[in-house]
């Protein structure tokens, strides 16, 4: 394989079923739409989802259900609250011990992660798409790994050590929103160490949004993002009756312009790639 392409979730449940394959549902419309336009090149590329749902969807419904006996109206919109911003509220990094979730997230990507690396080299570069809440947990991820990657070195693992790390396609991204307890704001560092000259030439972080997504926003404007993102583009995406509301958010996974457009970008990528 010259190319591994991890999918990553983001808010809102979903469910945990499986493919022949092993990638879940959510990122099943996105491979098999990237297949077709990559044509042969798809024989070339290894995929591979990344799911963290589980960690927070039962402690969810678990509330949502005893909310059943309690005298509460708009039952639709704290379902639609709870399932959305109980993942951002649930997922964050706080200091007690007992506290693990933001570790357990951080775990089934690293599982992820192993199950990619288990079709490809520790040499093979990895591009990350990662949608809405999914690219801020990509993003502390890699923040975490890069401290213990301290110097500009290949890792025994370059690929698990994301040092290979030669794109990232964040689309409905919502990372601003969690930067504005920090100062100053600092971006991880992209791309990784341990790529060749001709794939860093290639390497992009490119950002993609649709106008009336809220939840989805340009990157480049937060301070020291505009060295690392190549490009924050905005598209329209979804049925014409979705794509300019805030419904958006979650019509990228089946949109044929932002299946383009990230195919696109392999297109370009897999040439430099060697097997």
């Amino acid at each position: 394989m010259k190319l591994a392409v991890a999918i990553i979730h983001g808010i809102g449940t979903q469910p945990a079923q499986l493919d022949a394959e092993g990638h879940h549902l959510f990122a099943q419309p996105l491979i098999a739409a990237l297949r077709l336009r990559l044509g042969a090149e798809a024989d070339q590329v290894a995929f591979q989802s990344l799911y963290w749902a589980n960690v927070l969807d039962d402690r969810e419904f678990a509330y949502l259900e005893k909310l059943k006996e309690e005298p509460v109206t708009w039952r639709w919109l704290r379902r639609a609250v709870t399932l959305f911003l109980g993942d951002a509220s649930g997922y964050r990094k706080v200091s007690e011990a007992y506290d693990t979730t933001y570790q357990e997230v951080h775990q089934t990507v690293r599982q992820g992660l192993q199950a990619l690396r288990a079709k490809v080299g520790a040499q093979t570069p990895l591009v990350v798409l990662a949608h809405s809440l999914g690219g801020h947990i990509f993003s502390n991820y890699a923040w975490d790994q890069q401290q213990l990657n301290s110097t500009p070195s290949c890792a025994l693992d370059p690929f698990l050590g994301l040092e290979t790390l030669a794109g990232l396609v964040t689309f409905g991204c919502n990372i601003p929103l969690f930067t504005f307890a920090y100062n100053p704001v600092l971006p991880i560092r992209f791309p990784g160490h341990c790529l060749s000259a001709t794939v860093r030439e290639q390497a992009r972080w490119l950002n993609l949004y649709a106008p009336a997504d809220a939840l989805g926003y340009p990157l480049r404007p937060l301070p020291n993002y505009a060295a690392v993102v190549s490009e924050d583009r905005a598209m329209a995406v979804g049925p014409w009756y979705k794509r300019h509301t805030p419904l958006s958010h979650m019509e990228y996974w089946n949109d044929g312009g932002f299946h383009t457009y990230v195919a696109d970008y392999l297109h370009q990528l897999l040439p430099v790639c060697s097997d």
